[in-house]
Formats: structure tokens, sequence, C-alpha cells
């Protein structure tokens, strides 16, 4: 390598240091220049890339030579090595790391202390608003009271001036429409509607006896409505075999469309648009008890009977010695006068029918 090779080095070492660092005193320079590695001017370089840097160089220190295209900038850099802080910048950084969080701690209490007192201004409001709520309803409350106090005194004056008007005489007409009232309601109920049996004879043991009183509701006679085993208030009147003036009281045993036959002692049912007979079961009869029919009832055909429209054939609960269809023959819905519906006396013995 010749002398001038040695010096464009040389040269170019220190033009690269200049960039690099772009200090333009001579003394930044030279403590740039030692603490860079030296480099070896025997690495192997390209010979293209040492003619560059020749050229180059050579352009910077002697400018005469230098040509008119632009110069790039250096393809190697030598960077500064890192150099550790000084304790003292870190001890700083440490201290206003700290006062940061004292700072931030300071103002999220406050924040809180705030939060706080907004709170204890909302609970004093609220507290506040319902005690003037709690007082309008204190006043809403004596309010109603004084108008009631006024409407029951008004109404107390009202009732005094109407009873002080009243004479004796119109005293006295009051309790005679009131008691005419009650009067006219009892005799309409006990003709229309409801009236008091008493119970004379044998005839209907053990389920009625003499001497009981039972209650009879109409209500059914005006439509003509009564199911078999009905307890049914008759008018026997101007029928054969009957001569008293009192009414009969049988039970319903045949509807109107049936037949009735008796037989062997029972009674047998067979329903309209039947052809098969059907043995009556009755529960209300005294155990044992026989339902036969008198020779003058087998006469007349009264054993088997084919009910017509609004006839029924009706019998006592006591068959050896009640009077009923089997010797009077059947009986016509306009012959049944009421429904039995309650034994009233004796008290002891009250009981539906």
């Amino acid at each position: 390598m010749s002398d001038n090779d040695d010096k464009n080095q040389i040269s170019f070492d220190q033009l690269h240091l200049n960039l690099v660092s772009k200090v333009p005193e001579d003394e930044e320079i030279k403590e740039v220049k030692e603490e860079a590695p030296e480099i070896d001017p025997e690495d192997k370089v390209p010979e293209e890339t040492r003619l560059d840097r020749r050229v180059k160089v050579n352009e910077l220190e002697f400018p005469e030579n230098k040509k008119e295209t632009p110069v790039e900038a250096p393809k190697f850099v030598i960077s500064e090595a890192p150099k550790e802080a000084p304790k003292e910048e870190i001890i700083e950084s440490s201290l206003e790391e700290t006062l940061n969080e004292i700072a931030k701690e300071e103002k999220s209490k406050q924040f809180v202390l705030e939060e706080v007192s907004f709170s204890e201004e909302v609970a004093k409001e609220a507290e506040r608003e319902a005690q003037v709520a709690a007082q309008k309803a204190d006043d809403a409350e004596k309010e109603a009271d004084e108008i009631r106090r006024q409407y029951l005194e008004s109404r107390r004056k009202r009732n005094k001036k109407v009873s002080k008007k009243k004479t004796v005489a119109e005293e006295v007409l009051d309790w005679l429409k009131t008691i005419c009232i009650g009067i006219i309601a009892g005799v309409l109920l006990v003709i229309f509607v409801i009236q008091r049996d008493d119970v004379y004879g044998r005839s209907m043991m053990p389920t009625l006896s003499s001497g009981d009183v039972v209650f009879t509701q109409k209500i059914s006679t005006y439509f003509n409505s009564y199911d078999r085993g009905d307890v049914v208030i008759l008018d026997g009147k101007g029928m054969y075999g009957y001569d008293k003036e009192e009414y009969l009281i049988k039970r319903v045993i045949g509807l109107p469309g049936e037949t009735v036959k008796i037989e062997e002692g029972n009674v047998y049912i067979k329903p309209k648009g039947s052809s098969d007979f059907y043995m009556l079961n009755e529960n209300y009869l005294e155990p044992g008890t026989q339902t036969t029919v008198r020779s003058y009832g087998v006469e007349h055909g009264y054993d088997e009977v084919v009910l017509g429209e609004n006839e029924y054939y009706c019998m006592g609960d006591n068959r050896p010695e009640s009077n009923d269809s089997r010797t009077l023959g059947v009986f016509t819905a306009n012959r049944i006068k009421g429904v039995a519906v309650i034994r009233v006396f004796p008290f002891n013995s009250i009981k539906l029918l």
C-alpha cells in the first residue's frame, strides 16, 4: 500500500467520524477517534469500494479535485456505545416517580371525599323531600277527617230535624205501613211460593209421622216439574174412594208416559218408549216391606197402569195402610198442590225431604 493510499484511508476515517457525530470542533472529533475502533487497512474490502472511498476523501481534502456529482453518505456507521446514567439522575428519576404517585393518591382521596360529600348531600335532600311528603300526607288525612266530621255532623242535624217534624200519628202510620207490607209479603209467599202443611195419619211412615209439620214449595206446580221420589201434597176431592176434606201427602212413583206394574211384592217401571221393565229400588221403605194391590184395585186395573200425559202414580211409604193410586187411581197434574221440601217440626227431627 502506498503513502497516498494511507493518507486517503486516514482522511476517510476522519470524514466518517465527522459525519456520524456531527460535531464541528476538533476536540470532539479526537474523542470520537479515540473511542472508535481502528480500521485495519488489510481488511478485505472490495477494490471498487476502496477506489470510491479514495475518490471521496481526495475530493474532500482537495476541493479543486471535487466533481459536480453530489456526495453520498458513507455506508458504514460506527455508533457510540451507550453510557450508563449517573446515579444522581437515577435518584432524581426515582424521586420524581414517587412524588407523582403521592400526587395521584392525593387526587384519588380528594375525589373520594368529594363523592362522599355529594352522597351526603343527596341523602339529606332525599330526607327533606320525604319529610315534606309525610307532612303533606298528614295534612291530607287531617283534611279528610275534617270533611268526614262535617258530613256526619250535617247528617246528624238533618236526621234530628226530620225526627222533630214527625208527629205521633206519623210514627204510627209508618209502623202500620211496615206491618202491612210484611203481611202482604207473607200472604203472597204462602199463596204463590211456600206454605205450611200438617201431617195426619200414618200413611207416610217411617218418613213422616202424624203431627209433623212440613214446608211445601209451589213453584214446581207452575211448570209441572216433578221427579220420581218427590213427596207431594195431593187434592183427592171427588176421587172414588176418598171422602175427606184434607189433602193427601204421598210419594211420586210413576211419571207421565211410563208403565207401572206391581207384582210379587215389588214395583216395576217401564220407561216411555221402552219395552222392558226394571224393578224400582225404594230405599225409603222399611226393610222387608211388600207392595201389594187390593182386589178392588186389581179389578180396576190399578196393578198395571200406563200413565197418560200429566198423569202420576203416587203411593204412601206405609204400603199396608196407605190409601193411594192402588185404590184411588192415578193423579193428574192439577191435583198436585206442592212439593214438601223440609220437615220443621218436631225440632229435634228437622230434615230435608
